[in-house]
């Protein structure tokens, strides 16, 4: 009795102490719930699915080099951004930068939001942006789940601009500047711009933009308005513009409007009316000076070019002419409207004078009146200065007048220094140059010096350098002291004295697109006898960013420049210097710069092309690559890697061979294929030797044998040996050696291809291939018949009838033993390649030992057959040959 009192205590413990149990359980999961509640008072469930479509997006039209860029990265829904967005100000409550690091399920205080997927920068303008974007309202429950989908298409308008050559003919200058709504300033289109340039445009479209500013042979600039209706997200929009050749600038010009394949024609017009052009619409141009710096001329000096160049947007009403000297009272000339004695006076101060009066364009040349100025005489010590000052004035009813362009020529004494620039640069004429230290003249490149050389007879008394950089900060160095200035190099006791600032200005780098300009001001002084000559000139560089593109060939159709597990990366700079390109990979989710590492050899280049082969690709693998020039970005590309294809084993390891017999074995045929085929991948040269059929095993052999095991790596190999046949071979007996008189001697040949006497690769040739092997690697042994004896390995990429690559490579020396070599296929990586459709690969023996009738011995071996012999020189085994795609 008393144990079954001490069961029941037991029973009731234990039921207490699970009663116990439960009520800790139950207070730890409110106390969870609790802290839980503490993030989201009423919280939801977000279940988000995302897609994304490119179909339905136009391409491209003709008349323009521009593509469609890949979008298939952008079917890659892993890689978009996510934002949750929360009130009339979109806050963002919540985002996660791929939409695969976005957890399932995604808790939310109740209420409305909106959700946001993208891909691609969102920007106002830009060259090769497409943007990709899904956006979906939705609403919170508290306790419940809402599950949304969204799908992600093109979020933004695609614009290309050609230009026919009947357009060029009468405008050799334009440029093309579109606005929306949402730009603030016009999105240019320089001249010859092939890239097409990505627009923000609302939802609901919207109407674009563009202004053609145009500068036909007569020098008038004029500029043009196109309306481009209803542009909508998606939208692939082509202009071409157009004009019949012969006719005035103003009439004949149309332009092709295509919307997605939907194409309106219409004339252009003026966008802006004369009367309202800006002021410095009429120009003065200088050629040979910059305003108000002086040129300065010695004794001996020459004046190369000193003109001036009149532009109006009506036509010339006045033309004021002021010269003075130095600092006396200026006579005035009105050219338009020149009497009979002014005419005189400046035709005798040495002006031709052009008609002006109602000209749109007028060229007046200064040198002759600079020839004509006296200089200062040997033995004097004055420095006289002369100046012509030109303003221009329009006949529209609203004149316009042109700002003043000031010619100043100043003659000095020997006495006083004087400083020359190198490459022709004119002082206080802006020089653009891009980074690198690049010039274009005429789209002529130019490596210049940025020298500036001092010429003078009396030593210089000071030499100052002051450079102003893109920020306005100034800094002055004291050369003469020896002063040093990062970059610039300098000799003032050299026979000729010198400043070259040429390290400073290459070293020059944009942070961004924007141009920048420096000035680099040089001031030298002489004295004598009391007096001090002075002589000021200065380098104006605006440093502008470079223009270069991705050239390899990425599009689908070709994409040649993609092997299986590398492929060549390959940038052209239109401006710039093509040693500072380098490229990106975008891998990982990231763009990363391609180091050594991952570059088979170095970047190559050739004029102003870069080129690199990347290594370490997956086969089958679509890329995205851009180059970089500095901090500059180019558009992106993209290619897809090829299928890593091997030849089959078979034919890797020459492992199919027949052969026929003649007069009870005496001699025989060998072929590398099964009987019957027609159309076999190896060929040998035996159908030639063993031509005449002979009963004699010496006179009619096979080149190319079959061999097996030791002299075969597995299963089966080929011997390719030089024979001598034909009608005249001699036997020897039981001799060593065999004396060949009146012979036919040629190497053993193996090659994938169609028979040939003439083994080599001709067009077409080779063995049916779609992809670009790296090389070809192959097995051997080799017994030379003289010790510098070499047998040859030739490979082949080609496109029918294009090669796309090729080496031939031979090798020497005595191997008994097989040894494993390579062929590395010679590819031109600075030209676009096209898709392999053949793989030719050729293996000879040797060279030929001898020619007819020279009594070449060749090695007799009577060991080959059982009843024949036949003369051979060198013998080469064969096998394993087998392609490398890294």
């Amino acid at each position: 009795m008393k144990d079954k009192n001490l069961c029941k205590m037991c029973s009731v413990g234990k039921v207490m102490f699970l009663i116990g149990s439960v009520f800790v359980l139950l207070i730890s999961i409110f106390s969870c719930d609790s802290e839980k509640a503490g993030v989201f008072e009423h919280p939801g469930l977000l279940q988000f699915g995302l897609s994304a479509d490119t179909a339905g997006i136009q391409g491209s039209q003709v008349l323009t080099k521009a593509v469609l860029p890949d979008l298939t990265p952008y079917l890659n829904t892993n890689l978009y951004k996510i934002e949750i967005l929360q009130g009339e100000e979109e806050t963002v409550v919540s985002s996660f930068e791929h939409y695969e690091d976005m957890p399932d399920l995604v808790e939310l205080e109740r209420g409305n939001y909106r959700i946001r997927a993208s891909m691609g920068e969102l920007k106002a303008a830009a060259f090769e942006a497409p943007r990709f974007e899904g956006v979906s309202d939705f609403i919170i429950k508290e306790n419940m789940t809402t599950k949304l989908d969204v799908t992600c298409s093109l979020a933004n308008a695609r614009v290309t601009v050609a230009y026919t050559d009947s357009f060029k003919v009468v405008y050799p200058t334009y440029t093309l500047g579109i606005e929306t709504s949402h730009t603030t300033e016009p999105f240019e289109f320089v001249q010859d711009e092939a890239r097409s340039g990505w627009f923000q445009v609302n939802t609901e479209g919207e109407d674009l933009k563009g202004i053609l500013t145009v500068k036909p042979d007569t020098g008038e600039v004029k500029q043009f308005t196109v309306t481009i209706p209803s542009v909508k997200p998606k939208d692939n929009v082509m202009l071409t513009f157009n004009s019949t050749p012969n006719t005035r600038p103003d009439q004949g010009l149309t332009v092709k409007v295509t919307i997605n394949e939907e194409t309106e024609e219409k004339p252009v017009y003026v966008y802006i009316p004369d009367y309202m052009l800006p002021v410095d619409a009429a120009l003065l141009e200088a050629h040979g000076f910059a305003h108000a710096d002086p040129i300065v001329l010695g004794a001996s000096d020459v004046v190369t070019e000193a003109n001036v160049k009149m532009y109006v947007p009506g036509t010339i009403e006045n033309c004021k002419l002021s010269i003075w000297e130095d600092e006396g009272k200026a006579m005035e000339y009105d050219l338009a409207h020149l009497s009979d004695g002014e005419k005189m006076n400046l035709t005798a101060k040495g002006f031709n004078l052009p008609e002006i009066w109602h000209k749109k364009q007028v060229t007046l040349d200064f040198k002759p009146v600079v020839e004509k100025l006296p200089r200062i005489e040997e033995g004097k010590t004055e420095v006289k200065q002369y100046n012509y000052q030109l303003i221009v004035t329009d006949s529209l009813v609203n004149p316009h007048v042109s700002r003043p362009l000031t010619l100043s020529v100043k003659m000095i004494p020997d006495v006083a220094p004087k400083i020359l620039f190198s490459d022709g640069f004119i002082s206080s004429q802006v020089i653009r140059v891009t980074e690198g230290g690049i010039v274009y003249s005429d789209g002529i490149k130019n490596d210049s010096e940025f020298k500036a050389t001092i010429k003078s007879s009396t030593t210089l008394s000071a030499c100052m350098l002051k450079i102003t950089d893109a920020t306005g900060t100034s800094r002055e160095y004291n050369l003469l002291a020896g002063e040093s200035v990062a970059g610039v190099k300098y000799d003032l006791s050299a026979s000729t004295p010198y400043v070259n600032l040429k390290e400073l200005i290459s070293a020059l780098i944009l942070d961004d697109d924007n141009i920048k300009r420096y000035e680099y001001e040089l001031t030298v002084r002489t004295e004598f006898d009391g007096s001090t000559y002075e002589d000021v000139k200065t380098f104006i560089v605006d440093l502008i960013p470079p223009k270069f593109e991705m050239s390899m060939n990425g599009d689908t159709e070709e994409n040649g420049d993609a092997f299986a597990k590398r492929a060549v990366l390959r940038a052209k700079t239109t401006t710039g210097d093509a040693e500072k390109l380098s490229f990106q990979l975008y891998e990982d989710g990231q763009w990363k710069d391609l180091t050594k590492e991952r570059i088979d050899g170095e970047v190559s280049i050739k004029e102003d092309v870069a080129s690199a082969v990347v290594t370490g690709l997956k086969p089958e693998t679509q890329y995205r690559v851009r180059a970089k020039y500095g901090k500059h970005i180019s558009g992106e590309m993209t290619f897809t890697t090829e299928k890593e294809v091997y030849l089959p084993a078979n034919i890797s390891g020459i492992e199919d061979w027949y052969s026929e017999n003649g007069n009870g074995g005496k001699w025989k045929k060998w072929y590398p294929y099964n009987q019957g085929e027609t159309n076999p991948a190896w060929n040998t040269l035996n159908p030639k030797t063993t031509s005449p059929n002979s009963k004699y095993a010496y006179a009619s052999s096979s080149g190319t044998l079959q061999a097996s095991g030791s002299d075969a790596v597995s299963g089966y190999s080929a011997l390719l040996q030089t024979i001598a046949w034909g009608s005249g071979v001699t036997a020897a007996g039981s001799a060593s050696a065999g004396n060949v008189n009146d012979h036919n001697v040629d190497p053993g040949f193996l090659y994938l291809g169609k028979y040939n006497e003439n083994p080599g690769y001709t067009l077409g040739d080779g063995y049916s291939f779609e992809s670009k092997p790296y090389g070809v690697y192959f097995s051997y042994k080799y017994y030379p018949y003289k010790s510098d004896d070499q047998f040859t390995v030739e490979v082949v990429v080609a496109n029918d009838d294009e090669i796309l690559g090729r080496c031939i490579k031979t090798i020497g020396g005595r191997q008994e033993e097989f040894k494993m070599d390579e062929v590395i296929i010679n590819y031109n990586w600075f030209k676009k390649l096209s898709k392999a459709t053949h793989v030719y690969i050729l293996v000879k023996s040797g060279e030929v030992v001898g020619s007819k009738s020279s009594n070449v011995n060749l090695v007799f071996d009577a060991s080959i057959f059982s009843s024949g012999s036949v003369h051979i020189g060198s013998k080469l085994y064969i096998d394993n040959i087998q392609l490398k795609y890294e």
